[in-house]
């Protein structure tokens, strides 16, 4: 009588397992090689997205820069005056520092005609004081009654919910006293600084204006990372490339064009880092401009 064997031999366990081996060898592989692949693809999109945004808030700031600024009143000036200057001397090839209210911290005064003197304190009646604080500055500017639109800067000595007391530091006329003809508006002077350290773009708020032309900056909250190259072009109203070495170059800036570089946060499954490139053209909406001649 004969017995039937129904099982393996191990020669064909053995080619059974070589061959499930091979395939899960692939499949793992392909899989290996997909995740790679997405993996490359999301840094280079979180790459360009992050340029994208630090641009885009840069270019954003850069229009508003000069808003609460005088300028208009300063186009009555004699003289320019680093007081109204919308970008300040600070500022260079790879940082820029401009006056701008982004806060809208201002206030409408309650009284009629006002003389503020340099130096001397003065007390306005306000309908709002919110957001003014001690120690800092603010534009009282207003029409006069010659046509023109006078202005001071002033320091903020007392501030009570109806009340801010100011000491006028600067203004842009040669007379020690200001005649303010209507109610003159109060504007919290303010500025903004962007500039790049270790790879991070940052923005800080100027904390002091004890010295108008480099104010003291705050602490800078980072605003994008990885980048290599933030530069900051300067021209005139003429197209002409300026340097913001001088009061007179800076208040000639009509155009600010902007180069941001940025890099994956880690390096692709081939070892490199690329890079991505972004150029933006801006035009501060709310500066001065004084045309040369």
């Amino acid at each position: 009588m004969t017995q039937s064997n129904n099982g393996f031999s191990l020669a064909e366990l053995l080619i059974a397992l070589a061959l499930a081996s091979g395939l899960c060898t692939m499949m793992f592989q392909l899989f290996h090689q997909n995740e790679r692949v997405i993996r490359d693809q999301t840094l280079i999109m979180e790459m360009q997205q992050t340029a994208r945004v630090v641009a885009a808030q840069i270019a954003d700031e850069i229009r508003m820069a000069g808003q609460g600024v005088p300028v208009y009143a300063a186009s009555f000036d004699a003289m320019p005056s680093e007081a109204t200057a919308v970008i300040l001397g600070s500022s260079t090839a790879s940082r820029i520092d401009f006056r701008a209210g982004l806060s809208n911290t201002e206030s409408g005064a309650s009284v009629g005609a006002v003389d503020l003197t340099l130096g001397s304190s003065s007390m306005l009646s306000v309908a709002n004081t919110s957001g003014f604080e001690v120690g800092k500055f603010a534009y009282v500017f207003g029409p006069s009654t010659n046509s023109s639109w006078p202005w001071v800067r002033a320091e903020l000595t007392g501030v009570s919910s109806t009340f801010v007391t100011l000491t006028p530091r600067n203004t842009g006329t040669a007379n020690t006293t200001v005649h303010l003809g209507g109610a003159p508006t109060v504007k919290l002077e303010e500025a903004v600084s962007i500039y790049l350290s270790s790879g991070s773009v940052r923005r800080a708020m100027a904390s002091s204006f004890t010295n108008p032309a480099a104010p003291a900056w705050g602490p800078a909250n980072e605003i994008g990372k990885n980048f290599t190259v933030l530069s900051f072009t300067y021209y005139d109203a003429f197209g002409n490339l300026i340097q913001p070495t001088s009061l007179a170059n800076r208040i000639s800036i009509a155009r600010i064009d902007i180069l941001l570089t940025v890099e994956t946060a880690a390096p692709l499954s081939n070892g490199i880092r690329p890079t991505y490139s972004l150029t933006l053209r801006t035009i501060p909406r709310n500066a001065q401009v004084r045309l040369a001649n």
